[in-house]
């Protein structure tokens, strides 16, 4: 799975950098957001979206410019860690 993850990311026009610094978080993200991810992987167009403390996948892809991957990873620290991460969130706004 790290590999095909990897190679998805390369394919999709991410650095080697870039895949290899998500690389890791992206294989231990939270329920549901894992099934969204396989989807994405399997259909770059399969992009749903999920809200959780006051955010959502397709709010952060509009206000912020986040490509999918990276708002799957948003939503997974938003779930983790919601005091840490809606405080950098709104910081960074």
């Amino acid at each position: 799975m790290k590999d095909r993850i990897y190679n998805i990311l390369l394919e999709r026009g991410y650095s080697e950098q870039y895949a290899k610094l998500m690389l890791n978080d992206l294989l231990n993200i939270s329920q549901p957001l894992d099934n969204y991810l396989l989807d994405w992987m399997n259909d770059e167009q399969c992009q749903t979206d999920f809200s959780s403390n006051g955010y959502s996948i397709s709010d952060l892809q509009k206000e912020r410019g986040m490509k999918y991957p990276a708002a799957l990873l948003t939503m997974d620290w938003l779930i983790k860690e919601p005091d840490n991460a809606k405080r950098s969130l709104t910081k960074n706004k």
